[in-house]
C-alpha cells in the first residue's frame, strides 16, 4: 500500500490502481487527497519501476471546476488513454491510463462498484473430458482391431494409444499456456474437454464413414473425410480462442475459416495430384463385415459384361493413333 496524504481537504478518498496485463488489480494506493505524482523517483507518491517511466511521470488533480484529473508531465513516452495519447485526462473511474508500459486506474471512495455476483459452480470439466477422451481410445481400439488380419499383439495397439496420449496432452498444455499469458489462469480441463470433444466427433464420423461407404458403395464418404476433418479442426482452434476470452469474435471465426479452407484446399490439391501420378487411391483401408452390405450384390454376368466392354476399349484404344501427334510416324526410308 502506498502512503496516506493525510492533509484534512473533507474530498472523498481516492484510490490509484495499479494494473496487471490480464487488467487484475495488482496494487492499490490510497490518499486523502491531491495533487498524487507518480514516477520513478522517489520523491513520488507512487514510486513505479518500469524503465518506460519518467522520473517524474503524471500528475493526479483537481482543475478549476473542482473535477479529478491527470496530466502528463512531460515525458517522453506520454500518457495514454483507449491507445490515444493525450496531455490531460479527466477520470471517470472507468477509462484505464498507461504510462510507458504501466496500467493504472484512478477511483473514488464513492465509485460505485458492480452488485455482487452469485457463486455458479463451474461445469465439471474433467469427468466429460475423460469420458471423451475414453471414447476416443474405445474407437480407436475398436478401429484396430476390426483390421486385424493375423495374431492380436498388444505392442500393435498400445502405440497408437500412446502417441494419441502425448499429441492430446502437448495441444492441451500449449493452449493452456497460452490462456495463462492472456488471463491469469491456465483453464487446463477446458482445454481438454474441447480436444477429447472434437476428437470424439471425428472418430464417430471416420468410423461411420468407412463402415458407410462399404455398406452403400458411396465412396465418397471415405475420400472426403478429410474435409470434416479440417472443419473440425477449425471448430476446435476457435472453441479454444473463445475459452481463452470473448472478445474480437469476428476476428477469430474469420481465423478459424480461413484455416480449415486452407487445410482443405491443400489436401485437394495433393489429392488431385497423387491422383494424376498413381490413378485412384485405395478407398477403404479395411474389409468390413459381409453383413453391413447394405446394396445388393452385382450379379456375375454384370460383372463379366462390364469387363467384355472394357476389354474392347482396351483393344481399339492400342490399334488406334493416338491423338495430337504424340505417336512416331513410319519414315518413307524405312
Amino acid at each position: 500500500m502506498g502512503e496516506v496524504n493525510e492533509a484534512a481537504s473533507g474530498e472523498a478518498a481516492i484510490w490509484v490502481e495499479l494494473l496487471s496485463r490480464q487488467h487484475e488489480v495488482a496494487a492499490r494506493h490510497r490518499f486523502a487527497s491531491v495533487p498524487i505524482t507518480i514516477g520513478r523517483a522517489y520523491d513520488n507518491d507512487i514510486v513505479v519501476d518500469d524503465p518506460h517511466v519518467a522520473a517524474h511521470h503524471l500528475r493526479i488533480a483537481r482543475n478549476d471546476a473542482g473535477v479529478l484529473v491527470a496530466e502528463d508531465l512531460g515525458s517522453r513516452n506520454g500518457l495514454y488513454v483507449d491507445r490515444e495519447r493525450r496531455k490531460e485526462v479527466t477520470l471517470d473511474g472507468e477509462h484505464e491510463l498507461r504510462i510507458g508500459t504501466t496500467l493504472l486506474r484512478v477511483r473514488t471512495a464513492t465509485y460505485a462498484v458492480a452488485a455482487e455476483q452469485p457463486i455458479v459452480r463451474s461445469f465439471p470439466y474433467w469427468p466429460a473430458a475423460l469420458a471423451c477422451i475414453g471414447g476416443v481410445f474405445g474407437i480407436a481400439a475398436l478401429d484396430l482391431w476390426l483390421s486385424e488380419t493375423g495374431e492380436p499383439k498388444a505392442i500393435r495397439y498400445f502405440t497408437p494409444l500412446l502417441i494419441l496420449t502425448i499429441v492430446v496432452c502437448v495441444w492441451t498444455a500449449g493452449w493452456s499456456v497460452v490462456t495463462r499469458v492472456f488471463t491469469g489462469h491456465a483453464r487446463f480441463g477446458h482445454h481438454f474437454l474441447i480436444v477429447a470433444a472434437g476428437l470424439l466427433a471425428y472418430s464417430i464420423y471416420d468410423e461411420a464413414a468407412e463402415i458407410g461407404a462399404f455398406a452403400f458403395s458411396w465412396t465418397a464418404l471415405a475420400t472426403t473425410s478429410y474435409v470434416v476433418a479440417w472443419i473440425l479442426l477449425g471448430g476446435i482452434c476457435l472453441a479454444h480462442l473463445f475459452a481463452i476470452n470473448r472478445t474480437r469474435r469476428p476476428l477469430k471465426i474469420a481465423v478459424a475459416c480461413v484455416l480449415a479452407a486452407a487445410g482443405i484446399a491443400m489436401q485437394t490439391l495433393k489429392q488431385s495430384e497423387f491422383r494424376s501420378n498413381y490413378g485412384q487411391p485405395i478407398t477403404l483401408s479395411r474389409l468390413e463385415p459381409p453383413s453391413l452390405r447394405m446394396v445388393a450384390p452385382q450379379h456375375e454376368a454384370a460383372f463379366f459384361t462390364d469387363a467384355t466392354a472394357l476389354r474392347e476399349g482396351l483393344d481399339k484404344a492400342r490399334t488406334e493413333e493416338p491423338v495430337g501427334g504424340d505417336g512416331f510416324a513410319a519414315s518413307d526410308d524405312d
